[in-house]
């Protein structure tokens, strides 16, 4: 997207939260990529005058799925060397944002906050601001990091900034996140098909004779699960792609966004969803199940395709330690694990995979009672790039204390087994995530090489599973509010409609609601708000994807 139930690999971001939330990660490393902390250089921040001693101050971060054992030496050895004592609150992913809001209602924020969803009034009223100069000059090290980041993906500073820009100042900051910039992949028991007696599917015809042959064999198994409680958005991910949808997504098509939800195509990938789930081939407990049932599903055997794998997974021996590949496995000595195309459901149209654009609507943001006292906002800024871009730290943050929690094997850190579960890492405070974005250089240097090989052999190769000549990239969202042309922000009016239609959606794929019922709400979907955020997407976005 999920990471936390892939036990050697690092926690993945919170960052695609709605968006993010949840896409599995499988790698060496136990940091979440999106929120990861890499080294630009080990420089002190400029901002610190050599005559004046540096006052200490309790900084309180709100990031990251976990809240890590504040006693944990790690967590304590980081502070001694930051000079500041920092204080990790974590939540859920889909917890996330309520529980920034009901802190700002309460007028209680933390001093270091991710807005995981790019909330407006958030970026507009809970937020310090500051200007470029003072992120140069209090962040130079993560400054230069962003510009050359930026200039890396073909956007300049303005671009960037001005998303995240407030009355002429910045409210936050994202120096970009090149890792979810991939495609997610897709995983099948192939040695399954070959027990069947099957081709490799391409099609979705060929995936449905597939589930059927399973279903034959299997009858209490479902050969398909999905994560219908803690990451609604890949429940049927790759059905819709088959189609050219994805999620709550916005498409660029002839030339203009579409919202994927009034496509026609969303319509048909849900009544194959709705074909499936009566045939019996979707697990009936699918909108109640989340990561870690999924996750148990598939090691105990019990399902045929995995849906949103990251490109970092390494599916054959050796195996990560801890990893669901090596559980599955270990409980199926006889699998055989192997990425797979998206199907096809029509020749002439491309499977659509979930992409991120490199900067997230999803920016680091400094509390706005630190307006109040610049110094401690100023050190804090200065903390962060540090935490950002130090290289020590940055090792210590992710994966603790050398021959203690992890080795150096083969140049690459390596998490030991007895730290690689999520609770050895909350009590160690281990994989401790930092909002802003990564620095790309630095996590290909400690990745392990499957995950570059990977990239290569299935994305960037024109020939590859994964390919922007084999599939359809399209990023997630647009990356801003959408206002209509009076001044209105739709925001909160189309997270309760997206809500909304959740539910429908859930109520057609299992037969309690028709198809016809699904178009009646399509239609009145689009004439309460959906034709204004179209209108607002294009008149605002739209130059973004051109």
């Amino acid at each position: 997207m999920s990471k936390k139930a892939v036990v050697a690999a690092s926690i993945v971001s919170l960052f695609l939260a709605s968006a993010l939330a949840g896409c599995t990660k499988d790698t060496k490393e136990t940091k979440d990529t999106k929120s990861s902390a890499p080294v630009v250089s080990t420089a002190p921040s400029t901002a610190a005058s050599p005559s004046a001693a540096p006052k200490s101050y309790d900084i309180k971060i709100l990031s990251g799925r976990t809240t890590p054992n504040a006693d944990a030496d790690n967590l304590k050895a980081i502070n001694q060397k930051l000079g500041h004592k920092l204080i990790f609150t974590g939540a859920p992913d889909a917890e996330m944002s309520q529980k920034l809001n009901l802190m700002y209602a309460a007028n209680d924020l933390p001093d270091v906050f991710v807005n995981s969803t790019g909330d407006s009034e958030i970026l507009k009223n809970a937020s310090a601001k500051f200007t470029e100069d003072d992120f140069k000059k209090y962040m130079p090290n993560m400054y230069a990091l962003a510009l050359k980041q930026y200039q890396a993906a073909g956007l300049t500073k303005e671009q960037v900034f001005n998303r995240f820009t407030v009355n002429g100042k910045l409210a936050g900051l994202f120096i970009g996140q090149p890792s979810t910039s991939y495609p997610y992949g897709l995983v099948i028991r192939q040695d399954v098909v070959n027990e069947l007696g099957l081709k490799t599917p391409q099609t979705i015809d060929d995936w449905e004779a597939l589930f059927k042959a399973y279903k034959a064999k299997y009858p209490n198994k479902f050969p398909v699960n999905a994560r219908g409680k803690d990451a609604f958005q890949q429940s049927f991910y790759f059905v819709l792609a088959a189609y050219g949808v994805n999620f709550d997504t916005w498409q660029l098509k002839d030339g203009k966004l579409v919202y994927s939800t009034f496509m026609p195509e969303m319509r048909e990938a849900l009544a194959t969803v709705n074909k499936w789930y009566k045939a019996g081939y979707i697990n009936p407990e699918w909108i109640t199940m989340d990561n870690a049932a999924i996750n148990n599903e598939w090691i105990a055997g019990n399902s045929i395709v995995y849906q949103y794998a990251a490109l970092n997974h390494k599916l054959a021996a050796p195996f990560d330690p801890g990893s669901i590949w090596e559980q599955t496995t270990t409980k199926n000595p006889q699998a055989k694990m192997e990425w797979v195309a998206f199907p096809k459901a029509k020749p002439n149209v491309k499977p659509a995979v979930g992409t991120y654009e490199l900067i997230l609507n999803q920016p680091l943001e400094f509390g706005k009672h630190l307006e109040k006292d610049p110094d401690k906002l100023h050190a804090i800024m200065g903390v962060v790039d540090k935490l950002k871009t130090d290289k020590e730290l940055n090792m210590m943050q992710n994966f603790g204390a050398l021959g203690k929690t992890y080795d150096m094997i083969d140049g690459l850190p390596v998490t030991k087994k007895e730290f690689t579960t999520a609770d050895a890492q909350v009590k160690e405070a281990l994989a401790l995530i930092l909002p802003g974005g990564q620095n790309w250089d630095f996590w290909k240097t400690v990745y392990q090489p499957n995950f570059i090989e990977n990239l290569k052999k299935y994305a960037e190769d024109a020939t590859g599973l994964y390919s922007k000549t084999n599939v359809d990239w399209n990023f997630t969202r647009v990356n801003g509010p959408l206002v209509t042309p009076s001044g209105e922000d739709l925001t909160a009016r189309a997270k309760t409609k997206l809500e909304e239609y959740k539910q429908l959606f859930a109520q057609v794929a299992i037969g309690t609601k028709s198809l016809d019922d699904f178009d009646k709400y399509i239609e009145q979907y689009k004439k309460e708000i959906g034709n204004d955020m179209t209108e607002a997407a294009n008149r605002l976005y739209l130059k973004q994807w051109q």
